[in-house]
């Protein structure tokens, strides 16, 4: 028999409303809690708004807009919701303190079968939730917007089964999320570990004097940027040749920048108050522009791209 879900989102900002799009789009109940009520009447708003842009990308069917509708629902009482809900997913601060005391709370409210997920983007989740039953807490990292993007990391602590790791990944499969698990927890998880690397390196590059970010960033966007659509980076050593792509390791490796502590490129702008999009300048300058408008044609351009590929993704 296939298990009925009731889900509570803990959390009803950006990330939290977004993943209820995901769950409820699909016919799943889902309630929305947040301690300051007032953040409902923010997120009906903006959910009204994602509707209207995910049917002008043809991304989401009349069916559907009326099930997130429908689905999702509204609790500013923790006492009340939580003892019926059998997947709970915490989207609270990125702060120890505050996902420490969601987590005393959750555990007392909650049924001893219900599993805990964590949507933190760095938090080692094991290390402040303190529950009953351990083997039923998981990471489940959603990327923004959560409707469109694909991805969700599901990251392993020490006493996570495999059994709610199999549980969770299907329920996200059925919602049309394609999850990637981590068997144990390291910083950054997969995509921001990665992401972490390639900063550093390019960081140092530019430090060095050898290229700009402009030029950089021509570099990526025109080879990997392309590739990395339908190919991995362990897809393209196999096409190349193992032989080959690890001579070349052999006299890259030992140029690498290895430097610990933080990204010294990162510090520098932000010394400088270049802190990207939101002070008008980063790496790039951004005076005079919407940022509303900007995020709307960069969501734009992530859907083209998901559209695009779609018809690959499966293919060999």
């Amino acid at each position: 028999m296939e298990k009925s879900w009731n889900i509570l989102m803990v959390g009803a900002g950006t990330m939290g409303r977004g993943i209820a799009e995901v769950f409820a789009a699909k016919g799943l109940d889902i309630t929305l809690y947040d301690a300051f009520p007032d953040q409902f009447e923010k997120a009906k708003k903006f959910i009204i708004g994602d509707m209207e842009y995910f049917k002008s990308e043809e991304l989401i069917t009349d069916e559907e807009i009326e099930n997130v509708h429908k689905h999702i629902f509204y609790e500013a009482d923790l006492e009340k919701i939580a003892p019926k809900v059998n997947l709970v997913i915490e989207g609270v601060f990125e702060n120890h303190d505050v996902k420490r005391n969601i987590y005393e709370k959750l555990n007392k409210l909650c049924t001893p079968d219900c599993i805990f997920c964590s949507n933190t983007s760095g938090s080692n989740i094991y290390e402040i939730a303190e529950i009953s039953n351990p083997e039923r807490l998981l990471i489940a990292h959603f990327f923004n917007p959560p409707y469109v993007m694909p991805l969700v990391e599901l990251v392993m602590g020490p006493s996570t089964s495999d059994e709610i790791v199999e549980e969770v990944k299907n329920l996200f499969i059925s919602v049309g999320k394609d999850p990637a698990v981590l068997r144990h927890y390291v910083p950054g998880f997969i995509v921001n570990r990665l992401d972490q690397v390639l900063q550093r390196e390019i960081g140092y590059m530019i430090s060095q004097g050898w290229t700009t970010g402009a030029d950089v960033e021509r570099a990526i966007k025109y080879t990997s940027g392309i590739r990395y659509s339908f190919e991995g980076p362990l897809s393209l050593h196999d096409v190349v040749g193992w032989d080959i792509t690890t001579a070349v390791s052999k006299d890259v490796f030992e140029t690498l920048c290895n430097d610990v502590g933080e990204d010294k490129h990162g510090r520098q702008l932000i010394e400088q108050g270049r802190l990207g999009i939101k002070t008008g300048k980063g790496v790039y300058d951004y005076t005079g522009i919407d940022i509303q408008d900007y995020m709307n044609k960069r969501s734009h351009k992530i859907v083209t791209m998901l559209k695009a590929v779609k018809s690959l993704y499966d293919e060999k």
